[in-house]
């Protein structure tokens, strides 16, 4: 009986005991999230000349397209399809058969016309005449003095349609407009032309010298603008030179030669036109050419790897660290030198920019890891 009166006093003090160890426990943390490591590289200024390549197009100096101004068969082509011509040679002759005939009939017309003007005139004398002896009435005079202006006015009219008969004439004659290289003939002889509006005949192109189009990104073109005022006589600031399809380098240099007068918005470029001496002929209109000049202020680029560089939709930036805490800088960076990233303004040299930096953010804690030689960075 004694040992049964103490069977609930024991587990009171168990269950005491459990609970007061429970509350020793220290009490469960969440572990920091880990500091990530990043490798980085420093920014460094460029050493080599600013020089910036743009795809560019060659354009004929002056094109003409030669048309058929007259209706008529086609009855001979008189030049050599791909050779030079000059101004004025002849390049087509339409069968002027009928425009002599239609020449003929309008001076024909027109030599009744003068017979008809003369006659109107003598009544018109005589009747002058007897009016002042009072033989006629006033009102016969100025009857025969407009009829004489009329018959006249036919006269001047006929004339007017042999000038017009002539110039049909001649332009059976097809000459070329300017001096240049003839291009394939896009009608042969036997061939219906001007019938419903000015067939085109052949494209004559002035290729010596010889335009490239180009479009320079505007912060570019802001930079050679201002150059140029600076230094208006600097020929320098105007070269241009040019890197044709096969690699090999042109042997004339050019000059800048127009310059839009607006910024295209959708591209951020300036339309850009360079004119080139071409007394061989090389330059062809058409052909895709990368262009060279010299950008204004050329070492005061700073040179990235290109894995450094993110783009958001504010623009490009990278993330540099500073005091083990990483900050997203934007910068301006629309060009590669030697394969890096040319950036124009944000950075000025010495920061350690991170390499594949686009998951960090503003602000985030890391840990530095230097990265490997610069050059193996760039071949990535």
């Amino acid at each position: 009986m004694q040992i049964a009166s103490f069977a609930p006093w024991t587990a009171a003090l168990a269950i005491a005991t459990s609970a007061l160890l429970a509350g020793c426990r220290e009490p469960e943390t969440t572990a920091p999230p880990a500091v990530p490591v990043v490798e980085v590289a420093t920014a460094t200024p460029s050493t080599q000349s600013r020089t910036l390549r743009l795809t560019g197009r060659t354009i004929a100096y002056r094109s003409a397209q030669v048309r058929a101004r007259v209706q008529g068969i086609v009855h001979k082509r008189a030049y050599t399809e791909g050779e030079d011509v000059k101004a004025g040679q002849l390049l087509f002759r339409i069968d002027p058969a009928q425009l002599n005939v239609e020449l003929a009939s309008a001076e024909a017309e027109h030599a009744q016309a003068a017979a008809a003007a003369e006659a109107a005139t003598d009544i018109a004398r005589r009747s002058k005449q007897l009016v002042d002896d009072h033989s006629v009435s006033m009102q016969q005079y100025r009857k025969d003095f407009f009829a004489e202006k009329q018959a006249r006015a036919m006269e001047q009219l006929a004339l007017a349609k042999v000038r017009s008969a002539r110039l049909q004439l001649d332009y059976a004659t097809v000459t070329s407009p300017i001096a240049g290289r003839a291009r394939k003939a896009l009608v042969s002889e036997g061939s219906m032309v001007g019938q419903d509006e000015g067939t085109l005949l052949t494209n004559v192109e002035q290729i010596d010298p010889i335009y490239v189009e180009f479009a320079q990104p505007g912060s570019d073109y802001l930079a050679l603008r201002k150059a140029h005022l600076a230094h208006p006589d600097d020929a320098t600031v105007q070269a241009v030179s040019i890197v044709l399809s096969d690699g090999s380098r042109y042997s004339l240099c050019g000059t800048l030669d127009f310059s839009d007068s607006a910024l295209d918005p959708q591209t951020d470029t300036v339309a850009l036109r360079a004119v080139f001496n071409n007394p061989d002929h090389l330059l062809l209109p058409g052909m895709y050419v990368q262009v060279e000049l010299e950008r204004a202020n050329p070492n005061k680029g700073i040179l990235i790897p290109q894995q450094a560089l993110g783009r958001a939709e504010k623009g490009a930036y990278v993330m540099v660290v500073r005091d083990g805490i990483a900050h997203q800088v934007y910068v301006q960076a629309d060009h590669l030198e030697t394969r890096q990233w040319r950036v124009d303004s944000g950075l000025s040299g010495g920061e350690r920019v991170i390499l594949g930096g686009s998951a960090l953010k503003d602000g985030q804690p890391v840990q530095i890891k230097e990265a490997a030689e610069p050059a193996a960075i760039s071949q990535r």
